[in-house]
């Protein structure tokens, strides 16, 4: 890996650091000021980016996760070569090809390390077996290129608060997480960085505008975990975070402020980064259960909005996001969260906010459902609805194997799209 290139991206991210200094000074007074906050900005808006452009051409997004985490799905296994990892990546585009995806959502960043060459994040443990050893080839460059020669679009995916399960590999020295440990929580086994430390936001919305300004992709994606999922019996313990930047706030509030700070704090890095990169977000399927009030969805499962503190439509009408995909990962007969019960109520809360609407379907679910043809069912739904820009499928492992006839499925539903 060449000096060369590191320093021209080195370049390219320090001009983008005093804007994203500045979106953390902002981000800090709205907090202390919530009468200051302020409208969508109008530039952004008006922007041309990878998604928005995809709605005004009547492209529909058809998108595969490609999750690294664990070595779900790539790399088979840690210490390949070099060769050997450009020929499973060679295998991850012909797959997209032929299953007929037009975009791949790989991820880069699992757990507070890099799949590409990275200032900030270490080589992830899942490409040599130990974390900060590299391989001599760019990952994701080669992506980039290999997935841009065949018509398929590149989501660089972000995992933004994991730093990993304890035990599973060793911390590098260099990982932020090792160079700063009061950054971070245990919490369940595992380690996550604490998003109510103004310093942490931070390195999330650098590390994006490093990718976004180093890498050809089209976006970049996070998932569904910011604070993390409940585990009974445990508190994640961030009460000294809480008495040093709560400002008496209520602390379910503050958290979810924390979150919606560090999403602003990445959508400007990005865009100052790379304007036509989109950013967007795969949140938990449920925003918020109905109660009679609170405007959420006819669900009875967990919600984002309370046990991860995540409020996805915050971000949608602050103007924070390009894309929403939220993950519906449910059948239509599923009695506590239908599947047309969340994608209707996707599409009614985003009606005004401009921001586009896509839906990631769960094809690791194929073998647990009664009809075989239910994720083709969900494709047509959202298809006949008119307000959907397409679908992100996760469960590329059920895919190659063809689980329950999904192939065929998913096939059906693709073809009759054209």
């Amino acid at each position: 890996m060449g000096n060369g290139t590191a320093n021209k991206r080195r370049a390219a991210v320090a001009a983008v650091c005093a804007v994203i200094l500045a979106a953390a000074l902002i981000a800090a007074a709205l907090f202390v000021f919530p009468d200051l906050f302020k409208e969508k900005d109008p530039v952004r808006e008006q922007r041309v980016d990878f998604v928005s452009d995809a709605v005004k051409e009547g492209r529909e997004l058809r998108g595969v996760y490609i999750a690294t985490v664990g070595n779900l799905n790539f790399p088979s296994e840690r210490g390949l070569s070099d060769d050997e990892l450009l020929a499973e990546l060679d295998g991850v585009v012909a797959s997209c090809v032929k299953y007929g995806f037009n975009t791949v959502i790989f991820q880069v960043r699992p757990a507070s390390d890099a799949f590409y060459e990275s200032d900030i994040f270490p080589a992830s443990a899942y490409l040599s077996g130990t974390q900060g050893v590299a391989p001599e080839v760019d990952i994701l460059k080669e992506l980039c290129e290999r997935a841009h020669a065949r018509d398929v679009a590149v989501i660089a995916w972000v995992n933004p608060l994991r730093v990993g399960k304890i035990g599973a590999f060793e911390l590098s020295a260099d990982n932020p997480a090792s160079v700063h440990p009061e950054y971070c929580v245990d919490y369940g086994g595992v380690r996550y960085y604490d998003a109510g430390i103004p310093q942490v936001r931070d390195l999330v919305a650098r590390g994006c505008a490093e990718i976004a300004a180093g890498y050809d992709v089209d976006a970049i994606l996070f998932d569904d975990y910011f604070y993390p999922y409940p585990v009974d019996g445990e508190e994640f313990d961030d009460a000294d975070t809480y008495a040093e930047y709560g400002g008496g706030a209520d602390k379910d509030d503050w958290r979810r402020s924390n979150v919606n700070a560090m999403i602003e704090a990445c959508s400007d890095a990005i865009t100052a980064a790379d304007p036509e990169c989109s950013f967007g977000v795969a949140p938990f399927g449920i925003w918020r259960n109905d109660d009679g009030s609170n405007g959420g969805s006819a669900t009875r499962g967990l919600d984002a909005y309370s046990e991860i503190y995540c409020d996805a439509l915050a971000w949608a009408k602050g103007g924070y996001v390009d894309f929403l995909a939220p993950q519906i990962y449910w059948s239509f007969d599923t009695d506590v969260a239908r599947y047309g019960v969340l994608a209707d109520w996707w599409i009614e809360a985003l009606e005004d906010t401009g921001v586009p609407f896509l839906t990631s379907n769960a094809a690791y679910k194929a073998a647990q459902w009664d009809d075989p043809r239910e994720l083709e069912k969900q494709i047509e739904y959202n298809r006949a609805t008119g307000a959907c820009a397409g679908e992100f499928i996760y469960g590329y492992s059920a895919i190659l194997a063809d689980e329950n006839g999904v192939v065929s499925c998913l096939a059906s539903a693709f073809e009759d799209d054209g």
